[in-house]
């Protein structure tokens, strides 16, 4: 018989965050039996790891915050309808406006389902251990659940440290007498060992990408990635350098550049191909949770004479963000990532709307393709905003039909890309190059170029801090590791006001991390962020 010892999770209650004390959970022995249940056996671990999963996909479900990793950077700017975003979610992350504050919901709704996550986690770190194993097969199975939850609380606490800089690291508790309502703030670093501690732990309990087969599920290259930002953060270079080649040293190969964020072959084809370290997945089989990002970087084209909505084109068209002016001036002739992971022309599909009194439209035909320098498309613009409507985009989270999607839907079930291989090469390059070891840096960062160029043309001979930087752009641009990337090297308030012009005029110095909701200061009684 399993053998289990009773915990019961301190944020469990603290994390429903309302400004309502009543709504505060009253905890009593009760509620030990929901607990005890659900961690009762292997099949209940695995079913709290799922409310791991689902929680934090959730995320990318609301159209309030479903990109928010991508907002307030250097490489990005804020779509035409931004606007339409509330000013507490990611119009207020983009532009860095007074609705982004600690009563934002919209930061309460990620805040708390990091907690949640987190919640879950430490439910099965703590049971998983004490479970009794039949034989090897078991004991296998408790060691991967438990390495997939040590994982993902790396990966909550790396987000923790990254966005807020304090935050609380929960514990369990034994009874209900062991459960508090106070809390103390633990600081950036003390978050960033914790990140540390627990990739450490999960690296032996998991199995490589590879021998997994699986994108949604946490691996060895998983926790050497999470090890190896955590560490950059800590200015530890040698072991930053160290966990990035354990990340490459699994064996994933990096993939030709026209299938990275592909969707041939459905969820076991492209969508798990072996770049790709780790993904939330979504289920077209479950229509009530599609994920909220396929439609966000696409401008208005449709609404062009000559252009037809199409999931060629671009499908629906949302356009909440727009790469910056800046993010297209660092692509070089000849790199192919910029054909590859971008739509820079639209093309007239529907030539019985072309308004021929405009300049151009008498010879324009169809399959031509137009630009924001077309003549016919500039005739046609009458405003700043329309003018913007076949600006270039990034294709990065564009779905076609493969799932069922319709050009009319703003909502998709492609996978949500957290992790791929070719950041371990840029993190990799970074730290052996601030730790004194160019020869092995320009190695990882040339094979990012190689790819690229597709030869050895365009390889660098040298590195320093910026050079990193713009491959950082090129590469993993529009992903959600900019600005974690800017904050770290002290550059985010700097290069916002230069190449963001969404948020040139609002950035602040504070805004180099995020305000704690305020309803958790006030319910555990810790010091809100400076500056908030």
């Amino acid at each position: 018989m399993n053998k289990f010892k009773f915990y019961l999770s301190i944020v469990s209650a603290l994390l429903v965050l309302s400004s309502c004390d009543d709504d505060i959970i009253d905890l009593t022995e009760r509620d030990r039996l929901p607990t005890e249940i659900a961690v009762a056996s292997i099949e209940g671990l695995r079913t709290s790891m799922i409310d791991v999963y689902v929680q934090a996909r959730s995320l990318h479900e609301n159209n309030e915050i479903s990109l928010y990793r991508q907002c307030g950077t250097d490489i990005v700017q804020s779509g035409t309808h931004m606007v339409d975003v509330n000013s507490g979610g990611m119009l207020g992350m983009m532009e860095y406006g007074n609705g982004f504050d600690s009563t934002s919901g919209s930061l309460e709704d990620i805040f708390n389902g990091l907690y949640l996550s987190l919640d879950r986690c430490n439910v099965v770190i703590a049971y998983g251990g004490n479970f009794e194993s039949s034989d090897a097969a078991q004991q296998e199975a408790i060691n991967k659940i438990i390495g997939e939850a040590y994982a993902l609380r790396a990966y909550v606490y790396l987000e923790l440290a990254e966005r807020w800089e304090n935050a609380v690291i929960t514990e369990l508790a034994e009874t209900v007498d062991d459960i508090k309502f106070t809390a103390d703030l633990s600081s950036q670093s003390e978050l960033l060992e914790q990140v540390v501690s627990d990739a450490t732990n999960a690296i032996p309990l998991l199995k490589s990408r590879l021998e997994n087969g699986d994108v949604g599920v946490p691996s060895k290259d998983m926790a050497y990635l999470l090890l190896a930002k955590a560490h950059m953060h800590l200015n530890n270079w040698a072991e930053a350098a160290a966990a990035a080649d354990g990340v490459i040293a699994q064996g994933a190969q990096l993939q030709p550049l026209d299938g990275i964020f592909g969707l041939e072959g459905g969820k076991t084809g492209e969508e798990n191909n072996e770049e790709l370290i780790f993904s939330w997945i979504f289920n077209p089989a479950n229509q009530n949770r599609p994920q909220r990002t396929v439609q966000m970087y696409v401008p208005l084209y449709d609404r062009v004479p000559g252009v037809a909505r199409t999931l060629e084109q671009g499908g629906r068209p949302w356009s909440r963000m727009s790469p910056s002016p800046y993010y297209w001036t660092l692509f070089e002739n000849g790199d192919g990532r910029l054909d590859a992971w971008h739509k820079t022309s639209w093309v007239v599909d529907e030539p019985s709307a072309i308004d021929t009194s405009l300049e151009g439209g008498d010879t324009l035909q169809e399959g031509d393709l137009l630009t924001v320098d077309s003549p016919y498309f500039l005739a046609w613009a009458s405003t700043d905003r329309e003018a913007r409507y076949l600006e270039p985009t990034t294709t990065k989270y564009w779905e076609d039909a493969t799932y069922g999607r319709l050009a009319s839907e703003a909502q998709g079930f492609s996978n949500i890309i957290l992790y791929r291989l070719a950041e371990a090469y840029i993190i990799g390059a970074e730290a052996h190059w601030r730790n004194n070891n160019e020869g092995r840096a320009l190695l990882l960062i040339n094979a990012i170029r190689e790819r690229a160029f597709g030869d050895t043309s365009h390889n660098f001979t040298s590195l320093d801090q910026d050079t990193i930087l713009e491959e950082h752009a090129r590469e993993l641009g529009h992903e959600g590791h900019r600005w974690a990337m800017l904050k770290r090297l002290g550059l985010l308030v700097e290069r916002v006001r230069m190449h963001n012009p969404s948020a040139t005029a609002n950035i602040q110095d504070r805004h180099v991390r995020w305000p704690i909701p305020q309803n958790f200061v006030d319910q555990l009684g810790v010091e809100q962020n400076q500056g908030y």
